[in-house]
């Protein structure tokens, strides 16, 4: 029999491959290859060592490699399909994934008439290539086989498309039929294909001209299920738009019963419904209560109007925003905005005002991705016209293009807008200086974007600092196209140079003329006891002679007991959501929330995993301010006796 290798390189450690599972689970319902081939599958990181990778792909000898492309993989599988077909001549090498699809004169060469792309949906294209290498021809007759590229006599052959499986059930479980094991720590589960979208930025929706299929039902519950059963703790949910269809929050609901019956998964992952906010509102409850730590995506990816008409994207309207926000924060549900930067149509002021926006709004968490410029997006074909410029990422891995400047944006506002970010980042996101911001722009008629620029100018001020040489080493060498690199910026802020990032908080409030009313000051120490812990065991670092309007009365292994002045209970109501607000004044800040200790073993690859995943979600580590009811003994404490 000859050997199927089937081959994923994949961004997160044991995780379900689950296109190769796919892939193998179709074509071993053809009798014929079943009798011809034996399938197995490779699946590691993208990071480890090419040598190894190479190594282990020559040594599998196999007949058939089948490979998964994508934008974090492609320079590492051009050195493996090279390295095969030097060492492994003869063996036939497929190429599938986004990255790869309708770009073949980018990726096969003329003489090498053994490696073929697969221009869409596999399972069937895949299938029939098997079938076509069984036959005794010298040359396989590919030209019969739809959706296909390849050279033949140094001439480009590409087949027509292969129509889309419209039955998804037509595929069988990899789940379900054993050909995927127990041992994973992550699932990805697919309940439907396709997008209703045409996003400029996106090829999902151009992929799959608009239609989605789904899978049954019961198949998805009892997949569902097999996951719970063998314990995998991590779910992520692919569907394009996670709770778009009615459906959707029954089978959440299903998610949670077998996270209760089975004690898994603990986690679980979905991008959002573009326009269904209340049906996402009630899936992200139904995971909150069930303790799956969750937090409702928001992909509104930019608030500019020319913007959103150049990438033909339609977002919920702002106000119905505005109710979902205030309707999660009275839930205490965390909730995160995605944005892109840059657009086209975006300028460095949209851009810095729409984030303001946001904030007005009571966005919790405002993430701004870097704007990848992927194949066979309309971005893609209309670069040119909209100026797109472009720097490469992700170093010799990946075959990553960021985007660094458009017709609306220079490069130069590109990299005012990264500043932007990363102090934003360090002092919205953090709750660093939620409370005191809140008042300036309700009270005072400040702008939120002007705060954030302040603190932008002021950070790129500091000389020798830790926090600003991450920026700008994340600036300069494209760092943020790694996954993790926002969440190391947060283990950095509150955790590994906590102190100094507080200090560099209270320097810049300090320098800037709104500091020298008493409210703001006052305000500020409601910050400094509200701002969060990402781990269980980061020292506490509130120091009582750093309070003149609050009393810090005791103080306990992750908590602290502060009265707060009457004439600011109402900020303090406003700003942190308090069931009953005591006549004293006097509450236990409980910091003791969701948090994992921070363990120096670990790799920092998994600190920024963390640390981004619980920025995301802050709502599950913000602190609880409970009213208390204090002895005689706390009433009476002075604020400067040494706890």
């Amino acid at each position: 029999m000859k050997k199927v290798l089937l081959v994923e390189l994949s961004v997160f450690e044991r995780m379900t491959p689950l296109a190769s599972g796919y892939l193998q689970a179709y074509a071993m319902t053809d009798s014929v290859i079943r009798s011809e081939y034996q399938f197995e599958r490779y699946a590691t990181v993208a990071r480890t060592p090419r040598a190894d990778v190479i190594r282990d792909l020559v040594g599998a000898a196999a007949d058939v490699y089948a490979i998964s492309c994508y934008v974090w993989n492609m320079g590492l599988v051009r050195a493996v399909v090279e390295a095969i077909r030097q060492a492994r001549p003869q063996a036939q090498i497929i190429l599938g994934g986004p990255q790869v699809m309708s770009q073949a004169q980018r990726y096969l060469t003329r003489t090498d008439e053994k490696t073929v792309i697969c221009n869409g949906e596999g399972e069937i294209t895949f299938s029939q290539y098997l079938r076509a290498l069984t036959e005794p021809q010298v040359r396989p007759r590919l030209e019969e086989v739809s959706g296909l590229s390849f050279y033949r006599d140094g001439e480009l052959v590409t087949t027509p498309k292969q129509p889309r499986i419209s039955n998804l059930n037509d595929i069988p479980s990899p789940f379900l039929t054993g050909i995927f094991d127990s041992a994973y720590s992550i699932a990805i589960l697919e309940t439907n294909r396709g997008c209703p979208y045409h996003c400029g930025f996106c090829f999902w929706g151009a992929a799959t001209n608009d239609r989605v299929y789904r899978f049954d039902e019961d198949r998805v519950r009892e997949e569902i299920k097999w996951t719970a059963k063998n314990e995998i703790l991590f779910l992520f949910i692919a569907d394009a738009n996670w709770g778009m269809l009615s459906r959707d929050v029954d089978i959440s609901r299903h998610i949670t019963d077998c996270a209760n019956e089975y004690g898994a998964p603990n986690v679980v992952y979905f991008s959002a419904a573009k326009n269904k906010p209340q049906a996402v509102t009630k899936i992200t409850s139904i995971f909150q209560d069930a303790n799956l730590i969750a937090s409702q995506p928001v992909s509104l990816q930019t608030l500019e109007p020319t913007s959103l008409d150049l990438i033909a994207r339609s977002n919920i309207k702002l106000s119905a925003f505005a109710a979902i926000q205030e309707d999660l924060r009275e839930k205490r549900i965390s909730s995160f905005i995605e944005l892109i930067w840059p657009l086209p149509g975006e300028t460095l002021e949209s851009f810095k005002r729409g984030i303001g926006t946001l904030c007005e709004n009571e966005a919790q968490t405002v993430i701004a991705y870097p704007h990848l410029l992927l194949n066979n997006t309309p971005i893609y074909h209309s670069a040119d016209t909209m100026g797109i410029v472009t720097r490469p990422a992700g170093g010799d891995v990946a075959e990553a293009r960021i985007v660094i400047g458009t017709k609306e944006a220079s490069v130069e506002d590109f990299v005012e807008g990264m500043y932007y970010f990363y102090a934003f980042h360090a002092l919205h996101n953090t709750h660093s200086l939620r409370t005191v911001s809140r008042y300036l722009v309700r009270q005072k008629g400040l702008k939120y974007q002007d705060i954030f620029s302040a603190f932008a100018d002021f950070l790129r001020r500091q000389g020798d600092d830790p926090i600003l040489s991450y920026i700008e080493r994340s600036i300069r060498d494209a760092d943020y196209y790694d996954v993790n690199n926002y969440g190391l910026f947060i283990h950095s802020v509150l955790h590994e140079h906590r102190e100094i990032a507080a200090r560099q908080v209270r320097r810049f409030a300090q320098s800037q003329d709104w500091w020298d009313d008493a409210k703001v000051r006052a305000l500020f120490e409601i910050d400094l006891v509200n701002r969060p812990y990402m781990y269980s065991n980061t020292p506490m670092d509130v120091h009582t002679e750093e309070f003149q309007a609050l009393r810090l009365l005791d103080r306990g292994p992750r908590s602290y007991l502060v009265q707060v002045p009457a004439e600011h209970l109402a900020d303090l109501a406003d700003a942190v959501h308090i069931p009953a607000m005591p006549e004293d004044g006097i509450f236990r800040v409980e910091h003791k929330r969701l948090q994992y200790p921070f363990m120096p073993t670990q790799s920092r690859d998994h600190s920024g995993s963390y640390c981004h995943g619980m920025i995301e979600k802050v709502g599950n580590v913000l602190p609880l301010w409970q009213p208390v009811s204090p002895s005689s003994e706390e009433k009476g404490l002075d604020v400067h006796v040494a706890i």
